[in-house]
């Protein structure tokens, strides 16, 4: 490559990386210490695609509750099928996670967690079988079994023993194996099979799964407990080893033959310490509750919410759509932002609510473009008060009753005529029915949500609704896998920040002052941009939104925009862009000539 050349490529590659967006956090519930493959965009076709094996995948969230009680079973299922792996992997990927967000959008993740099986060299738009999901690793490990017997069956598996069932009467010995074993099965027991794979490592050990319909070679055996171990010698004799649905003792039976035949015993994985280890251990640490509501844990839920969970659908339509649509409607007139983040979110509103589908994709290019044109969070949007311990807690689910608290009581301040207390909380069930992640969690909001229609007549109703819905949740998750022992869930508000709310020093709730504990909780917000680094610490800049009128928002940098201040910054910045550009060229033209001034010609950059 020409100097010149080198030099144009170099300049490109500047603009280019000035541009890129920024990477969100990597987190997840997985790590390469566990015993299965840790997929992301970056290594996803080559190993599931390109790969030799069959995958089982996990598409999780790991923001999603039900995720994180689902990764012990998870984890200890790739324990026990750690051996099978030159046959099929179990991986996970994580779809919180935004640069996994397009695979999760073109394999159809609508919901977490998600299972799929998937072939060897599987197409590039195979979007896999789904698999059943279990807290019983045994009823999983039955399942990948029958999808294993499955794609032998329908093409090859080359290093996998044959799990099929026996249909002969006769077993030929091979000159080539020392031992030969049958096992005759149940045709709804696993076990037979399991063990094939388990001792297919073994060389020149061969054993023969068969089913009880196999009625001739039941016959021959004499076969009456299922299932059944035998040895097979020669002349077609069988010696009745073990019985019983015990895959332990079978297996410390076949490794006494290896030893007789001067073979190492092979040793299956033992489990129990490895799921031990799974276990949920909680940290002894000190306990912090923070009634404080911040900005940034506000604007951090807001992008998730409009930049990863609603674009993973790859198409909106219909009741998702109108779900959206109206979600944005109730961001437009509730959500604590200024003008440029209410410009930002109508000017969403505006390409999806007059269309019948929208694509996530498209959705997706729209929202970063006016994003970066924008700049419409006044925050760096990190976590604070939803700040968990460790990355798997807290953090969006946190945020996303932060954010939904603070819209029933910014709507009962405002008491606008054009909205009321049910329908803000219909938008709300909408949400979390439709794109929502944590399915578990959707199935029991919308549980919840049944009583709106009763209970919910003024906006009023509707923050006291929420509260209460929250205090349910938090009581049914104390003491749950998913809850962050240095934040565990309480019934709020404590006695510590809200003696009267509680009826003359008993545990009955005084609504009447819940509900002023909750306007003046929801309707104060610190824009501190920063985490603490002492968690006791006073929050900074508190901002009162129920003293200003929402229509007037201001920035909380002090600076109040209007609709002539904010065209006035877009124009400048499409004019100091385009300059930028003409700048960036003429420099690049001049450079280009300096070096290649040898040339009479530049077509080779140009082009002619």
């Amino acid at each position: 490559m020409s100097h010149c050349s080198i030099y144009v490529v170099a300049a490109l590659l500047v603009v280019a990386l000035s541009t890129a967006p920024v990477c969100s956090e990597l987190i997840g519930l997985y790590e390469d210490t566990d015993l299965m493959e840790i997929l992301d965009n970056t290594n996803f076709n080559e190993k599931v695609l390109q790969g030799n094996t069959s995958y089982v995948i996990e598409f999780y969230n790991a923001f999603c509750g039900h995720c994180i009680r689902f990764s012990t079973p998870w984890k200890g299922f790739g324990i026990q099928v750690y051996g099978w792996r030159n046959y099929v992997k179990v991986g996970v990927i994580d779809c919180s996670n935004e640069l996994n967000s397009q695979i999760c959008r073109d394999y159809e993740i609508m919901a977490y967690p998600t299972i799929r099986y998937f072939y060897p060299h599987p197409a590039s738009n195979d979007i896999g079988k789904d698999f059943i999901r279990s807290f019983n690793i045994q009823v999983m490990k039955d399942s990948l079994i029958k999808m294993l017997q499955e794609t032998q069956k329908n093409m090859s598996i080359s290093t996998l023993c044959d799990i099929q069932p026996y249909e002969k009467v006769n077993v030929e010995l091979d000159t080539n194996n020392f031992l030969t074993f049958i096992i005759i099965d149940k045709s709804n027991n696993r076990l037979a099979q399991e063990l094939v794979i388990d001792f297919c490592p073994v060389e020149k050990v061969k054993i023969i799964s068969a089913l009880n319909s196999n009625t001739e070679l039941v016959d021959l055996l004499k076969t009456e407990i299922y299932p059944s171990l035998y040895l097979v010698e020669n002349n077609n004799q069988f010696k009745l080893l073990a019985s019983g649905n015990n895959k332990t003792n079978f297996s410390n039976t076949i490794n006494k033959y290896l030893e007789t035949v001067y073979m190492t015993p092979f040793n299956i994985i033992d489990i129990t310490t490895a799921l031990n280890n799974l276990l949920f251990q909680k940290e002894k640490s000190s306990i912090h509750h923070d009634n404080t509501v911040y900005l940034s844990d506000l604007e951090a839920t807001l992008r998730y919410s409009l930049e990863h969970e609603i674009l993973s659908r790859s198409v909106i339509s219909g009741e998702s759509l109108n779900a959206l649509n109206s979600y944005l409607e109730l961001l437009i007139e509730f959500f604590p932002s200024n003008v440029r983040s209410k410009k930002f979110i109508k000017l969403i509103w505006d390409n999806t609510h007059l269309n019948k589908t929208v694509s996530g994709d498209k959705l997706g290019k729209f929202i970063n473009s006016y994003e970066y044109l924008l700049k419409p969070y006044v925050t760096n949007h990190i976590w604070i008060g939803c700040e968990g311990s460790q990355p798997m807690y807290r953090k969006y689910p946190c945020g996303l009753w932060t954010m939904f608290h603070t819209l029933t009581v910014h709507a009962s301040n405002k008491n606008l005529t054009t909205f009321n207390g049910k329908q803000v909380l219909e938008t709300i069930a909408g949400y979390i029915k439709h794109f929502f992640g944590c399915t578990d969690c959707s199935e029991h909001f919308m549980s919840m949500a049944t009583t709106i229609q009763t209970n919910v007549s003024s906006f009023d109703d509707a923050v006291l609704w929420l509260w209460s819905a929250h205090n349910q949740v938090n009581r049914r998750l104390k003491g749950d896998v998913t809850e962050d022992p240095v934040h565990p869930k309480i019934v709020f508000p404590l006695k510590v920040h809200c003696e009267a709310c509680y009826q003359n020093g008993t545990d009955e709730w005084n609504k009447t002052e819940v509900l002023k504990y909750l306007k003046n909780m929801y309707s104060t917000i610190s824009v501190r941009k920063i985490p603490f680094n002492n968690i006791y610490s006073q929050p900074l800049n508190l901002i009162n939104s129920s003293k200003r009128s929402i229509d007037d928002d201001i920035n909380y940098n002090n600076n109040i925009f209007d609709e002539k201040e904010w065209m006035f910054d877009i124009n400048t910045c499409m004019v100091s862009y385009i300059l930028s550009c003409i700048v960036l060229i003429t420099l690049f033209y001049l450079l280009v000539k300096k070096r290649c001034k040898k040339n009479k010609y530049i077509y080779f950059i140009l082009g002619k």
